[in-house]
This record gives C-alpha cells, structure tokens and sequence, in this order.
C-alpha cells in the first residue's frame, strides 16, 4: 500500500515514527466538525484546519507536546482511502526568535532549510514553486515539489507559518497521479475547512 510505503519516509530527517497515538488537538470554538474529524488550531489558533476521520495519527516527535503550549511536536496522519499523508508540526523558532506573523525573511530562511532538510533525506526531491502567501493576515511559505519516495513518483506540498516563537510546518504528500486530489486537500487546508 503506498501510505504504508510513505510512513516511514514522510517524516524526512525529523525523527524516527512512534507508535503513540496522536497528541489531542487545540479545539476551535467556530468549528463543528464531522465526528471524529481531526481539528487543529496552530500558532494558538492563528491557522486552523481540520483532517477527515479516515486520516490515522501517529506521534513522529517524542517530546510530548501539543498545538498551541510552545514545545515540539509532531504528528503524521496516513489515509489508505485517500493515499494521502498529511504531516504536521510546531517547534519554537531557532535562538527563541520572535517573528510577527508575515515575516518574509524568516519564512524565506525557514523554507531554505526545509528544503534542505528534505533533500538530505530524499535526495530526488525537487523544488516545482516556493512563494510567500498570506491566509487571514498569516504569512506562510508555499513549498510544492515533486519526489520519488520508496520507487514511488510523489507530490509535496508544505505550508511554512510562524508566528511569534513558534514555526509551523503542514507538509501534503500525495501519489504524482493524482495532482487534482492533491490539490483539493491543499485547498482544504489553506481555506481552514
């Protein structure tokens, strides 16, 4: 199964996947979401989205913490009907850097380490676009690229925020035969559904 395939390889040079379910998420007050939605409010509710329950979670960072406290945390959700992975994360800025919320340089430098990070790991990762967008006064780095994960062809879509002394990363993983699916579940994210 290809989500299968893509489990251990999604998480790139973070750290090794657990089997801890996944941390509870900051609940939004403005969301009534399908039962067993997963619902997340980053950056203390600065972006918020929410994953349908078919996406299964799996802790990739061991050190506990949850949306919104300031501590790393990390969370890989896989859906074998979608064959999708969505990865998402907050780790406080490098130095305890405080950034306001469309901070171009810092999103800049943060998306060239990203890629660099990605292409440690997966070293036929390819950058296809990277800009600056900005979703209700957020400012986030737009990262779309394509891979090969596991003999697989691949597309990557990560979303860079940051926001004060935390950055956020929401990474979209999907097979490079289906860039329309792909693309709705980026949709989805960005417009906070």
């Amino acid at each position: 199964m290809l989500a299968a395939a893509w489990a251990t390889s999604a998480a790139g040079a973070a750290s090794p996947v657990q089997s801890n379910p996944a941390p509870t998420p900051a609940l939004r007050p403005d969301v009534t979401p399908q039962p067993g939605s997963h619902i997340f409010a980053l950056l203390k509710q600065q972006f918020n989205f929410t994953l349908p329950a078919s996406y299964q979670g799996r802790d990739i960072k061991p050190s506990g913490g949850t949306p919104g406290e300031g501590r790393a945390w990390g969370t890989m959700f896989i859906s074998n009907d979608d064959r999708k992975i969505v990865v998402i994360s907050e780790a406080p800025n490098p130095s305890g850097t405080q950034v306001s919320k469309h901070d171009n340089i810092f999103l800049t430098g943060a998306g060239a380490g990203y890629n660099a990070q990605q292409k440690r790991a997966h070293p036929r990762y390819q950058v296809q676009r990277e800009q600056t967008i900005a979703v209700n006064g957020l400012g986030m780095r737009r990262i779309d690229a394509t891979d090969i994960i596991d003999g697989d062809a691949a597309l990557s879509t990560a979303l860079l925020a940051a926001s004060g002394p935390t950055l956020a990363v929401v990474q979209v993983i999907s097979g490079a035969n289906d860039p329309k699916g792909h693309e709705a579940l980026v949709d989805r994210i960005l417009a906070g559904k």
